[in-house]
Parts: structure tokens; C-alpha cells; sequence
């Protein structure tokens, strides 16, 4: 038993953390077809976590509710381990990272035809069933195999759009925000609310339109900027954290 708790803590959390950390929401959830923008006029604040302090540049009031497709914990023991020192402070800052889809791709019949992935603080979306060339030895085992992938990859592909998922870093404004952040789970339906904000001082840049491209390649795919996010609500299962 302490063995599931310590590999999956999240599912104790999701029993005990509203109890101590929420409040009741009577709102029903329902998928943004996208997320609500508001520019505001650029400003510096400091924030502080735990031992360490930041300076955070406020640039878009934001909100989005969105389905769940995969969530990378960075600050478990063992990646903090294994990340060492050199990424302590920013995931300190962030704890976890969301990679969520709205509009259409969150729609259940749609939804299961992707299998979500993450690589390095960016998301990856695949179709189901499809064999991916990941390397210069991938191969189709029969003739069988390659009809089957190239089946499910016309059915799954046409409903991969770019302008409906984006990677997530929330910062938690507060210990009530964090522990929200921890009860999620993959398949969940949450809203969340905050700033888009730059941290100039670890010079990094937050998305502000799901619009907004990186110049490098992920997995295969062309990663939309991540939106670095100061979380200050959270609603989620009927709770919500702020």
C-alpha cells in the first residue's frame, strides 16, 4: 500500500486535498473552444516559492477550460534527482507541466484517438495505432501492420490542430493553488485562471496567442509556445483552489 501511495500519490490527494484545501463549486465545467485573452499593461513583480525568488512579468490576463491529455511531474524525488541542481530552481517555480487540448479535440469520440507524450518541458500529441519511423531501424513487421497504421493515422491525423492544445507550466500563486495542481490526473476536465507571464530573471518568455511557434522540432512536431502560467484559480472535480 505505501508503495502505490509513493508511486501514485496523486490519487490519495484527490481524496484528502479538497477536504483541507477547497472549496465547493457548484459550476459545471465545459471545454473552452479557446481560452480568453486580455492584454494588460506589462509588469514586474516578485514572487516567492519556497527558498528561492523571481521576478515575474505580467503580460495577459488568461483562463481556459480544457481536457487533460498528459501531465509530466518534475517535482517528484526521483526527477529532482535525477535533473540535479542545475533545474531545481524552475521546478521549484513550476512543478508540473499540462499538456491539454479544447475545442474539438476534447471531444470524447476524438480525444481517444491521440496518445499524448512529453519530451523536455514540451508537449507531444501522436494518433493511436500509427507506427512512427522513430528512428533509421523502424520497420513495419508485415504488410498487415503498415495498412493498419496508415488507417488509423488518416482517421486520427486530420483531427490534430495546432490551434487546439498547448503545453502549460502553471506556477501556483499559492499553497492552495499547488495542492490543486496535484490532484489532477490525465482525462480530467479543469479550468484555470492567471497571468501569462515572462520570468526575465531566468530569461524565459511565456506564449501569449496559441498562434505563437517555436523554431525547433520536438518529437516530430513543431512545439507552439509553451504558456507559462501564474495560476491563481483552479477548478476541478467540483472543488475549486485559490
Amino acid at each position: 500500500l505505501v508503495l502505490l501511495i509513493f508511486l501514485f500519490p496523486e490519487y490519495p490527494k484527490r481524496l484528502v486535498y479538497p477536504l483541507l484545501f477547497a472549496q465547493k463549486s457548484a459550476e459545471k465545467l465545459t471545454v473552452s473552444q479557446d481560452g480568453t485573452y486580455k492584454d494588460v499593461e506589462p509588469a514586474t513583480f516578485s514572487f516567492s516559492r519556497n527558498s528561492y525568488t523571481y521576478q515575474l512579468l505580467m503580460k495577459t490576463q488568461y483562463s481556459i477550460t480544457a481536457k487533460i491529455g498528459y501531465i509530466d511531474h518534475y517535482d517528484t524525488i526521483l526527477n529532482k534527482i535525477y535533473r540535479g541542481h542545475s533545474q531545481s530552481k524552475y521546478i521549484n517555480l513550476v512543478p508540473l507541466d499540462l499538456l491539454m487540448v479544447y475545442a474539438d479535440m476534447a471531444k470524447p469520440d476524438i480525444y481517444k484517438l491521440f496518445e499524448f507524450d512529453h519530451e523536455e518541458r514540451a508537449g507531444i500529441i501522436k494518433c493511436k495505432g500509427v507506427k512512427y519511423k522513430e528512428s533509421f531501424f523502424s520497420y513495419y513487421s508485415s504488410e498487415s501492420e503498415r495498412e493498419e497504421s496508415e488507417k488509423n493515422s488518416a482517421i486520427c491525423n486530420p483531427h490534430i490542430n495546432e490551434d487546439q492544445f498547448n503545453n502549460y507550466h502553471p506556477i501556483p500563486a499559492n499553497e492552495h493553488v499547488n495542492k490543486g495542481l496535484h490532484t489532477l490526473l490525465a482525462g480530467d476536465i479543469v479550468h484555470l485562471e492567471g497571468y501569462l507571464v515572462d520570468v526575465p530573471s531566468m530569461g524565459l518568455h511565456t506564449g501569449t496567442r496559441t498562434s505563437q511557434r517555436h523554431d525547433y522540432v520536438v518529437g516530430g512536431q513543431n512545439p507552439g509556445m509553451c504558456f507559462i502560467l501564474y495560476t491563481t484559480k483552479i477548478i476541478v472535480n467540483g472543488y475549486i483552489y485559490q
